[in-house]
């Protein structure tokens, strides 16, 4: 199975993406209140504020210093006078006594009640509704009668909160939370829109897949999920298709195999049915000569029919090896001195290069007997006249055995359908020899299922079959 290594993971690109999106919607808010909001007004009414604050005290001090009464009247203004500033009209001055009484006051005062400038001093400014809110500042003074008050009042420059505002400001963060939002979501689909799209490519993908367009490679992007989703879908697209290619060779197989069986089996049967049929005309029905052919083409029926069985018993997938540890240079020397007085009655001469100390293999031996029992019948059939060579040899954590005989020249593509069911090179030759055609088919399949690989080569007037099998000690 296909696996990519991953660069992101999903989910944390996910939870990136909402960070991102959820900073850039809360600078969003932020910025759009801070739009709102006059903070200038707020610095001018904090310098406001001290330079009040400033010109109280000085008035305070220049007051205790000139011991000034609360009936002295002219020595209030005198004092105030000294600290008072030309851009401080709008201001309102009150002196009063310990109890609230007054004893001085000028400018725009909001009120004279001591107590309710109290309450709007701890209450941090007015809570008026008025087009011009004011803030008192009061201080105690050290007077002859006693202790007082003075109280300075400035105009506020940033508006208090009272119902109007409050519901303008409620407003304001209502806007400012809905542009919020509204960019949080369009950042977010902005970002999501490659994951989605490429979501929606791979769904499309799939449905071509579905449709059997097993041709179609969904685009692998990146190295996260999705990717490494893409790649298993196109790992099992391959498969698919791979597994509809041998389902589709096996259908032709059966096919070529039911039609060259029809032939081949008719053959036979048909020279069978003719026999009988001169035999049941004849006076003496027991004419050996008939009897006789009768008998051969019933064998080769029947070694027909056992041989067809072997092969597709052998291409069932759960076929299973009986397999055993064997010398298997001891084995071909076994197999080849069986041949060589067969091969030798066809004037053919045999060589072996074959080690003499034991090479062990794990094979299935029945199997592997029919393999090269399969080849030397071959040889002994197709074979022209000359030497039969049979070399074998270690490579590795493989054995190399080829079998080779004099042989006309073989095209390349005819070499690679060798093994082919019911293939043979020449069959206006091949149809005067005795065979089924499935010799090599069943030969290949055996190595096959060994792990090994079978080949032929053509050259030098030889024709060359070669047997890989790996060594499993």
């Amino acid at each position: 199975m296909r696996f990519l290594p991953r660069k992101l993971n999903l989910n944390v690109r996910l939870i990136l993406i909402f960070i991102a999106c959820l900073a850039a919607a809360t600078i969003t808010f932020f910025l759009t209140v801070f739009y709102f909001t006059p903070f200038e007004d707020y610095r001018k009414q904090e310098k406001l504020n001290d330079q009040v604050k400033e010109r109280l005290d000085d008035w305070k001090e220049s007051m205790e210093a000139g011991n000034v009464s609360l009936a002295d009247r002219d020595g209030i203004e005198e004092a105030l006078g000294k600290v008072k500033g030309q851009h401080e009209k709008e201001w309102g001055f009150l002196v009063t006594d310990a109890e609230g009484n007054v004893a001085y006051r000028a400018g725009n005062l909001y009120s004279d009640d001591l107590s309710k400038l109290l309450e709007e001093k701890l209450s941090n400014g007015a809570t008026h509704e008025t087009d011009v809110m004011q803030a008192p500042f009061i201080t105690m003074v050290s007077f002859p009668e006693g202790l007082g008050y003075v109280v300075i009042e400035a105009p506020l420059l940033v508006k208090v909160v009272n119902p109007t505002t409050y519901n303008q400001q409620l407003i304001q963060l209502i806007l400012a939370f809905a542009l919020a939002v509204v960019v949080f979501l369009i950042l977010f689909v902005l970002f999501m829109r490659p994951v989605t799209r490429y979501i929606e490519q791979i769904e499309s993908g799939i449905g071509r897949i579905v449709d059997h367009d097993w041709t179609y490679e969904i685009p692998v992007k990146g190295r996260d999920e999705l990717s490494s989703l893409a790649a298993n879908i196109n790992w099992m697209t391959d498969q698919l298709r791979l597994r509809f290619e041998r389902e589709r060779e096996l259908e032709q197989s059966k096919s070529e195999l039911i039609t060259n069986l029809s032939h081949d089996l008719r053959t036979p049967l048909t020279s069978i049915i003719g026999y009988l049929q001169l035999a049941k005309d004849q006076e003496s029905p027991g004419d050996k000569g008939y009897v006789d052919t009768t008998y051969r083409l019933s064998l080769k029926l029947k070694g027909l029919m056992d041989e067809l069985f072997e092969y597709t018993k052998l291409t069932h997938h759960q076929v299973e090896l009986q397999t055993d540890q064997v010398d298997f240079a001891a084995l071909l020397h076994q197999l080849v001195g069986e041949y060589t007085p067969i091969l030798e009655g066809k004037g053919l001469r045999v060589e072996m290069e074959v080690p003499e100390e034991p090479v062990l293999v794990t094979v299935d031996i029945e199997k592997m007997i029919r393999v090269f029992d399969n080849l030397l019948s071959n040889v002994e059939k197709y074979s022209l006249e000359g030497t039969i060579k049979l070399r074998m040899k270690v490579e590795g954590d493989r054995v190399l055995t080829s079998l080779s005989n004099p042989s006309d020249p073989v095209d390349p593509e005819e070499l690679h359908r060798l093994f082919d069911q019911f293939y043979r090179l020449d069959e206006a030759r091949s149809t005067k020899i005795a065979g089924s055609g499935l010799g090599l088919a069943i030969a290949k399949r055996i190595v096959e299922l060994h792990e090994g690989e079978i080949w032929a080569e053509s050259g030098e007037g030889e024709l060359t079959v070669w047997v890989a099998l790996p060594v499993r000690g």
